[in-house]
């Protein structure tokens, strides 16, 4: 979501597109020179429900763009038009993955925002399909638009980790319920048990929510190595020298680390859940992410078959080649005309 924001923010500029930014008491970071009014409060409930609703009036601005948190449940008739972004819908698919202050900000919010707003972006046309299965508005479907993400442009690569070889399973994304760290786990220690070759197991993520006891699991398998916080130069060592993805999520709104992955030639293991078989649309190894068994022997494909791992790099590479932020924010730029921004 901070991706998604600062990047079409970043590119719409590129484009000459007029902006003012709402901020929370400080300016995003590279969003300098662009025009910025900015709050007194930092709690994301004071602004949602005290100042946004009293500054959107005044401002005389034509559209409001929203692509973080949705926008204030109490809008003012003055208002100009509001678009709304619906990253996925993990607060109702799949709630018990996501923190209850989240499930009761978003469900307090979203259907509002929904009947509000002039229009609706999602970042994929299985986010699309589980918001309109999930809300079913009268009028909604025609003011629903699929924009899609872009690459985030990472720096040069870095140094990988000390004692770290080239040729390593990498799996990037937050240690939280969704990215299915547990069954990975499983799978990759039965592989490594019938495959003593198996090379290591680098997870790159922060410890989110809900982990129950798996940071202190991710430190005590044989094989695995936690980087926590992986700076981007060190992320970019690992796409560079990574063997495989493993990406066996049980749901995505989109599938940035997929995305990434494709874009440097790694090839993928996925779940089949979720954006995720939208996105690598054929260009990645899909497995059911329930099924640990599934993906111990997606795995050993990977990393047994070069011919497979060579066919998905280059196949990637020409997915990832789709995705810019330049083109989603030529999509967003033509539907903010429509509304007159």
């Amino acid at each position: 979501m901070v991706t998604f924001s600062l990047e079409l923010t970043r590119a719409l500029a590129r484009r000459g597109h007029p902006l003012t930014l709402f901020c929370s008491r400080e300016r995003p970071g590279g969003l300098g020179g662009l025009p910025a009014v900015f709050s007194p409060h930092r709690h994301e409930l004071a602004n949602k429900l005290r100042w946004l609703p009293a500054m959107e009036w005044q401002t005389e601005l034509d559209a409001i763009l929203y692509p973080y948190w949705p926008p204030p449940p109490a809008r003012r008739r003055q208002a100009p038009p509001a678009v709304a972004v619906i990253h996925d819908l993990a607060y109702r698919l799949r709630p018990r993955e996501v923190p209850w202050q989240q499930r009761l900000y978003l469900g307090t919010l979203v259907p509002k925002a929904l009947r509000q707003a002039a229009a609706v972006l999602t970042p994929s046309e299985a986010t699309r399909d589980d918001l309109l299965g999930e809300y079913p508005i009268a009028g909604l479907e025609a003011r629903v638009h699929v924009v899609g993400e872009g690459l985030p442009e990472l720096p040069p690569a870095g140094q990988l980790p000390a004692g770290l070889e080239p040729g390593f399973v990498l799996a990037v994304g937050t240690i939280e319920p969704r990215k299915n760290y547990p069954r990975l786990l499983d799978a990759y220690a039965a592989l490594r048990r019938r495959r003593p070759e198996t090379p290591p197991l680098v997870v790159a993520g922060r410890v989110g929510w809900n982990v129950d006891g798996l940071p202190e699991r991710l430190r005590a398998e044989p094989g695995v190595i936690h980087l926590d916080g992986a700076e981007d130069a060190t992320l970019a060592a690992l796409y560079a020298n990574a063997a495989v993805l493993a990406y066996p999520s049980v749901y995505e709104g989109f599938g940035l680390p997929l995305l990434e992955a494709m874009a440097s030639g790694v090839p993928a293991l996925v779940g089949r859940a979720g954006a995720l078989p939208e996105l690598a649309a054929g260009a990645a190894l899909e497995v059911d992410p329930e099924d640990t068994q599934e993906i111990e022997a997606g795995l050993e494909s990977l990393l047994e078959d070069q011919q497979l791992r060579e066919r998905l790099a280059a196949a990637g590479r020409n997915r990832a080649a789709e995705f810019t932020w330049d083109r989603v924010a030529e999509r967003v730029e033509a539907l903010l005309a429509t509304l007159g921004g």
